[in-house]
């Protein structure tokens, strides 16, 4: 019974030996553990101090510009499309300003026809215009955008907005469509996509 005794008293102490190793070695690794979650976890939700180098360095920034389809109206049998234009951080460009727009263009959903684009003109104030013939062609003054568009000549001063019409023969809807914009050395030029003008059927530009 004795020798009973002492097994049974050996095997509980050597029970409780093992938990409070097993303690110890949890309380080790528990602070290692939430370290690394603590470090892990800023970044992956975006905490990071870091930003894209486009929006630090000058390079392309859709955002760039602030481009507004400001109306969209029926005079006289015709559709007037007015957009209006405005930097969104004017600066020489250095240290994310924006340098001033020196001109843009845009294309346009695949179902307008060229025939139905009968007018263009833009305007610092939105009230005076000045008229011009368009053009459906490539833009050679910049790279970002190699195929045919409608380029306005014509760009931004500060943080003014400057106005831009087009005036079309038949009834097109608002989508959204690809454009650019070229600013000087430092901001570049830059493709983005904005309201433009589209439609629900489908067919080549012409």
């Amino acid at each position: 019974m004795k020798t009973i005794r002492l097994n049974f008293c050996a095997t509980i102490i050597l029970v409780f030996l093992n938990a409070a190793c097993q303690k110890s070695a949890f309380n080790e690794i528990s602070p290692k553990d939430s370290l690394a979650q603590t470090l892990i976890l800023p970044a992956g939700n975006g905490l990071s101090s870091s930003r894209p180098q486009a929006e630090t360095e000058g390079q392309c920034n859709s955002y760039a510009f602030i481009i507004l389809l400001e109306s969209r109206t029926l005079v006289n049998g015709n559709w007037e499309w007015i957009w209006s234009v405005q930097n969104s951080n004017p600066g020489n460009g250095n240290n994310g300003t924006i340098q001033d727009l020196s001109h843009w263009g845009m294309q346009f959903g695949t179902c307008v026809v060229w025939p139905a684009v009968i007018g263009a003109a833009y305007s610092a104030d939105g009230n005076n215009w000045t008229g011009f013939s368009p053009s459906f062609q490539p833009d050679p003054s910049q790279g970002c955008m190699t195929d045919s568009v409608l380029k306005f000549d014509f760009g931004t001063t500060g943080n003014a907005k400057s106005y831009y019409k087009l005036v079309f023969s038949q009834v097109y809807q608002p989508t959204s469509v690809p454009g650019y914009y070229k600013a000087g050395n430092k901001t570049g030029c830059c493709t983005f996509s904005f309201t433009g003008v589209g439609c629900g059927e489908e067919g080549p530009i012409k």
